[in-house]
């Protein structure tokens, strides 16, 4: 019984990224939808664009929400207006249907070729294939224009809504969760690559170098998510007990583990392209032992940022110096500026904690 419901928990990664919430965060936003919706005289007639709508806009932060929402409405528009251009003229046939989404792609990689929205191209086929009719049964562009623009903005909103009551909960215990977060996969992966080291497996090293790439993307978005937060109203940040100056502090914290990525990233790109370098088991070994000594630091201070208190390990990096090759002596020097990142890194949790 007891495995089965660990089998049923969630990872540690996901509870940090604080998808408890973001599942009630759902099931009520859904359901007060689905409630509402179908008591409107015209949202009720379309409730997939009301939650489909919903879905796509629940965010961590507002701002983000609301952002989401609006690129929803936008390219809506695109979709909708190109749809209509074509069907009017030409009727709703097999050739009209593929050349409204042909067309509605087209436009979307004008606007921003490295992003193609799903919405605009969605409501294409919407547009040809839930086409509304008028009083006198005539089929009607502009009924249906008007019932996907309106099931789609009270979806939209009452995601909005959601977004700020959930965010009065959980934007205090958020900033911290989504450190310990990156921290945890810093570990993670450093732990990986000194076992990779010790066993000096050349191929591993190509795939500990894949995945850290994972990792910068994790630390981009948390970044991203923090600087949404500090575009929020003053008074609203201050209703969630979210200060300006922590949430820089965070910021600050998460632009110097990506420099810390960067170091470890270099290092192993060096690594992989001068495998000579594994040969040497002194210098591989040498390498292990710091990366050994750095997690138990960068532990540390994952555990101070949980709060379970306890001491900072501060750790010396005793590396070799009579090293011959260029890129070696790259890596060590490397190794010696990940440990003065973790010193800064230690310094913002200080000031973290101090802030009211």
């Amino acid at each position: 019984m007891d495995k089965l419901l660990n089998g049923l928990k969630l990872k540690k990664e996901a509870v940090l990224l604080d998808s408890k919430p973001f599942i009630v965060k759902t099931f009520f936003a859904i359901a007060t939808a689905y409630f509402l919706g179908k008591s409107h005289p015209v949202a009720s007639r379309d409730m997939i664009s009301v939650l489909f709508g919903l879905i796509l806009t629940l965010e961590p932060v507002n701002i983000t929400g609301v952002r989401s929402g609006w690129e929803q409405f936008f390219a809506t528009l695109i979709g909708a207006i190109t749809t209509t251009v074509i069907i009017s003229i030409f009727g709703v046939n097999a050739i009209t249907v593929g050349a409204s989404v042909a067309a509605t792609l087209y436009i979307c990689l004008r606007v921003n070729w490295r992003n193609i929205s799903p919405v605009a191209l969605f409501t294409a086929i919407y547009m040809t294939q839930n086409i509304q009719l008028d009083a006198l049964g005539n089929p009607s562009v502009l009924l249906t224009f008007n019932l996907r623009m309106i099931a789609l903005g009270f979806g939209v909103f009452i995601a909005i809504v959601f977004n700020f009551i959930f965010s009065l909960i959980q934007y205090r215990k958020m900033g911290n969760r989504r450190i310990i977060f990156l921290m945890k996969s810093l570990l993670n992966h450093m732990n990986t690559l000194e076992q990779t080291m010790r066993n000096g497996d050349a191929a591993g090293f190509r795939s500990c170098q894949l995945k850290l790439a994972g990792v910068f993307n994790d630390i981009d978005s948390t970044t991203g998510l923090f600087t949404d937060m500090l575009k929020e109203n003053a008074f609203v940040r201050k209703l969630m007990g979210v200060t300006d100056d922590r949430l820089r502090a965070k910021i600050e914290l998460t632009r110097k583990l990506r420099v810390f990525c960067h170091l470890l990233f270099d290092s192993q790109y060096l690594l992989c392209e001068n495998p000579a370098a594994l040969s040497q088991s002194e210098t591989r070994l040498a390498i292990a032992d710091a990366l050994h000594l750095m997690m138990d630091q960068l532990g540390s201070l994952k555990d101070f940022a949980e709060g379970r208190g306890g001491k900072i390990v501060n750790v010396k990096l005793s590396l070799p110096e009579d090293v011959q090759s260029k890129n070696t002596r790259r890596i060590m020097n490397n190794l010696d500026e990940m440990h003065v990142v973790l010193g800064r890194i230690q310094i913002n949790l200080n000031n973290i904690a101090s802030y009211k």
